[in-house]
């Protein structure tokens, strides 16, 4: 049986931001953990509930409207809901982009959507500041709001704003921005745009070009961020992204075969019109350098497993650190995996191609025993690149024994 080497390894530390690299060391065979956890799961009288899967499809926009609260995530469940709150769009906002871009959401599949009401559309408004909990403003506040995984600033093309929108994703490290071009971009502006976008993890996606739609009910040229966030935000994280864009009846440039080619290994999602089909979104790729987060099927889907196993796993902290509590954890863990790969999830033919999870001496130093970590490794094979991703979660007492609440969670780095 062959031993796998040279994968993807995340570190996640509970009150600690996730930090990756790579895991050179073999693993035993997966099969073999499975069945080992299968043997220990049941006598253990420690086990919490079943973990349960995150919700993975709510966005946040932020931009300018015609009224509303300032500065605050508000979430809205429909676009009706929006004009209630915020208003329509106006000629008279700098940027009025906002109130078609949830128009353009809902319609596209959205069910969830935070909005952040700025008063200009300059670079420092939309950004905002952090000034801690309470007192944050613009993106920033977004840091408030935990369920968010997919962030966008409908028609904003700033370098600037959008190097603090793949900064505040991975801060957060469960989020993806969909950044925009500009308006009047065409194939050589969007590759100079590119060049200026750092992701090498793939928490951001670039998508190229504006579209012509009327989720709103008038016919206007938009940019793509919040149509594609509700083809996003309505697809399950392992299923691709590419699709129709609802109401979509145009786009500002022709994307031909030869443009793809060019577009496509830079991580710059075509949207293209197919005589008889429509406007599609022709791309499923995040700006990552790092080959293992090319796709965002493969981001999502981590993003999701991290966060529902992290939860799911929380009762750990209120338990001694011993191997009882590691077996105990490994065999809900391999349950929720299991669940997941019979979806269709994963890679395999068998359980044991699939996923493994482990929890055992092997995945603690004495260093995590004595500072109360418990350190969960699990690796999942993706469903589109025939390699495992691998990531720790980390359940670490010393945060909680030191007086820090559950909102100071994610505030430190390693």
């Amino acid at each position: 049986m062959s031993l796998l080497r040279g994968a993807v390894v995340l570190n996640v530390r509970r009150g600690l931001r996730w930090t990756r690299g790579r895991f050179s060391a073999p693993f035993r065979p997966v099969q073999s953990v499975v069945l080992c956890l299968l043997l220990l799961g049941w006598v253990n009288p420690a086990a919490g509930s079943p973990i349960v899967g995150v919700a993975s499809g709510t966005a946040a926009f932020v931009g300018m409207s015609e009224f509303g609260p300032s500065d605050t995530p508000t979430l809205v469940t429909s676009y009706g809901e929006f004009l209630t709150i915020f208003g329509g769009s106006s000629d008279e906002l700098a940027n009025p982009y906002l109130a078609p871009s949830a128009a353009g959401f809902f319609i596209n599949g959205g069910q969830r959507l935070f909005v952040v009401r700025v008063g200009s559309s300059d670079d420092a408004s939309l950004i905002g500041v952090d000034g801690g909990p309470g007192s944050r403003t613009g993106l920033q506040s977004l840091v408030d709001v935990d369920e968010v995984s997919i962030v966008a600033i409908p028609g904003s093309s700033s370098q600037t704003v959008q190097a603090a929108m793949v900064v505040h994703c991975e801060n957060a490290g469960d989020r993806m921005a969909l950044l925009d071009p500009a308006s009047d971009a065409d194939v050589a502006s969007v590759i100079n745009q590119r060049a200026g976008l750092v992701s090498d993890d793939g928490f951001a996606a670039l998508y190229f070009p504006w579209v012509e739609a009327a989720p709103a009910g008038e016919l206007m040229w938009l940019p793509p961020s919040g149509l594609v966030a509700g083809i996003v935000a309505g697809t399950e994280p392992p299923d691709s992204t590419v699709g129709p864009i609802t109401t979509a009846t145009g786009v500002s440039v022709s994307v031909s075969d030869q443009d793809q080619d060019l577009l496509n290994p830079l991580g710059i999602n075509a949207i293209r019109f197919f005589p008889g089909q429509g406007i599609h979104v022709w791309g499923a790729r995040t700006l990552a350098a790092n080959p293992e987060w090319i796709y965002i099927s493969i981001r999502r889907t981590e993003f999701f497993l991290e966060e529902s196993i992290q939860e799911g796993t929380e009762w750990a902290l209120s338990e001694p650190n011993d191997a009882v509590l590691w077996a105990a954890l490994e065999s809900d863990i391999v349950d929720f995996l299991f669940d997941r790969w019979i979806d269709g999830w994963f890679q395999g033919a068998q359980p044991e191609h699939a996923f493994f999870a482990r929890c055992d001496a092997s995945t603690m130093t004495q260093a995590d025993l004595n500072a109360g970590r418990t350190v969960m490794l699990v690796g999942f094979a993706p469903v589109l690149p025939a390699e495992f991703v691998i990531f720790n979660v980390v359940q670490d007492r010393g945060l909680f024994a030191d007086g820090f609440e559950s909102g100071d969670l994610g505030a430190w780095t390693n």
